[in-house]
């Protein structure tokens, strides 16, 4: 990459920070109550929010990490697409309860919605926070790592120095304008990576002449070797399973779309959309967009593999780089567009998770035990929480490379044992109930912790799957035998709409 390339993708790129931050300091004249800057509760149309809820959930993992996992062991992430559907059908199964939920009562965070759920119990508030905050700081850190490595790359500066410029940019901005400004700084990184993905595919297309041709060439190839580095090719690369054990492959398949309906990026924006009504249209918005994205990532991965397999690029030392080698290739205007994506997708999740974290700290575990703070201290207390949270983990994701990269597989299993006990089947189901709930996620939290410190589980299975399965199971058995108080009508009129 020559010199000017270089410096003209960092300038975009840097444009783009710009943007963000311009759009966040704008964003704080949004903010009229605790309401607004903890939840952006009922206040953007189903476009605004459908591109912000893309963005969060394609994450720096879903533009490089699934081009990566596609180019290293074949066709099993090409399924992550069908996670695009999964928003549907999570705005189709939850949207209307979890908007509706706002409607009965005072919400701003989660934890709102488990409150008037489980008649203001206190443990679920807790337990669930404690998991949501780990889960949270562990995305949090894998995506300043993503962004801060690879714009040091480009800089050649230290990985401290780019992370405190980028993300600290966006901690200002955060703390400006809480998930008001998260959640428009989102719709336009969310807009980028759109845009840089419909570039990215026709280019591709252009390119390879379609997919018959890719796939002709990848089950060919046999072995392109480069000095001390190899790729072998072959029909196995295209099967349903890719290279991987079916066991692992289809939790591959199953864990990102399941994953999705519980994740805080897409619960969150429920009940962000300011009229109930365009619930369809968020799911459609939401859905289409991240399937463009989705459809960004597979073709990156096989566009690499194609160049590899025609010997128009050398044998990739590592399947991450398959998107850079891709864009490369392509030339500086995918160039721009692709790092420019890659760093939106980063930044959006960061400032999602960043601000999850702060209020979870700031404002729902005071609650959980008891202690109440006046509206206007809750926005001060988060801002000042927020600043330092941002610092810490900027410092803490960049020091700690190993724990970093633990933490970042930890992330999605552990949300989804905290969410799916608590929103899934807690607004599903009418009979789940506060005692089987606080079961759940205890042994839920537990096990997370377990798994942390390197336990090894039975079977082929990734350790969250059982986490997960756990969870669930014992949520439903032990709301089966016990009772609890009876439900608030208001409440269970939401769980029957």
């Amino acid at each position: 990459m020559s010199g000017s390339v270089k410096m003209m993708i960092i300038g975009f790129s840097f444009l783009m920070i710009l943007v963000s931050f311009l759009i966040g300091w704008w964003a704080k004249k949004k903010i009229t109550s605790s309401q607004a800057y903890f939840g952006s509760t009922g206040m953007f149309g189903p476009l605004t929010v459908g591109l912000s809820s893309t963005a969060a959930v394609a994450s720096a993992f879903a533009l490089v990490g699934v081009p990566g996992l596609i180019y290293s062991t074949g066709n099993t992430m090409t399924f992550w697409m069908l996670s695009s559907a999964a928003f549907a059908m999570a705005y189709l199964i939850l949207g209307k309860k979890m908007r509706a939920m706002a409607e009965i009562g005072e919400v701003s965070s989660l934890g709102d919605i488990s409150d008037l759920r489980f008649n203001n119990n206190h443990y679920i508030k807790a337990i669930l926070s404690i998991i949501l905050f780990v889960g949270c700081v562990a995305y949090l850190a894998a995506q300043i790592k993503a962004g801060s490595e690879l714009f040091s790359h480009l800089l050649g500066w230290n990985t401290i120095v780019t992370g405190f410029i980028i993300f600290g940019v966006l901690t200002v901005y955060m703390v400006l304008s809480g998930e008001v400004g998260g959640l428009l700084t989102q719709a336009f990184q969310g807009l980028v990576m759109v845009v840089a993905g419909v570039i990215i595919i026709i280019a591709f297309f252009i390119m390879t002449g379609g997919f018959s041709e890719v796939l002709n060439v990848v089950s060919t190839a046999g072995t392109v070797t480069k000095g001390e580095v190899s790729k072998t090719f072959g029909p196995d690369l295209l099967n349903a399973w890719g290279s991987l054990p079916g066991s692992i492959a289809m939790a591959w398949m199953i864990i990102p779309i399941l994953g999705t309906v519980g994740q805080p990026q897409v619960l969150t924006r429920m009940y962000a959309l300011k009229n109930p009504k365009d619930m369809p249209r968020l799911g459609l918005y939401t859905a289409i967009s991240h399937f463009i994205v989705g459809f960004f990532a597979v073709v990156v991965a096989y566009g690499a593999l194609y160049l590899v397999a025609t010997g128009a690029i050398d044998p990739l030392p590592n399947g991450d780089s398959s998107i850079f080698a891709f864009a490369d290739y392509l030339g500086v205007y995918a160039q721009l567009f692709t790092y420019a994506a890659v760093l939106a997708a980063a930044m959006s999740s960061a400032s999602m998770f960043l601000s999850l974290s702060a209020n979870i700290i700031s404002r729902d575990l005071p609650s959980a035990f008891g202690k109440k703070i006046a509206p206007e201290k809750q926005i001060t207390v988060s801002k000042i929480t927020m600043f330092v949270l941002g610092l810490v983990a900027i410092l803490f994701s960049l020091t700690s490379a190993e724990m970093v990269a633990i933490l970042g597989t930890f992330g999605w299993g552990t949300l989804m044992s905290g969410t799916f006990p608590v929103f899934i089947i807690g607004l599903l189901w009418k009979g789940a109930n506060g005692k089987g709930v606080a079961s759940g996620l205890t042994v839920g939290l537990v096990l997370n912790l377990l798994s942390l410190t390197g336990f090894k589980w039975p079977g082929a299975l990734p350790w969250y799957f059982n986490v997960i399965t756990i969870s669930v199971a014992l949520t439903i058995f032990i709301s089966l035998i016990t009772k609890d108080k009876e439900m608030d009508p208001k409440v269970e009129a939401v769980i029957e709409l």
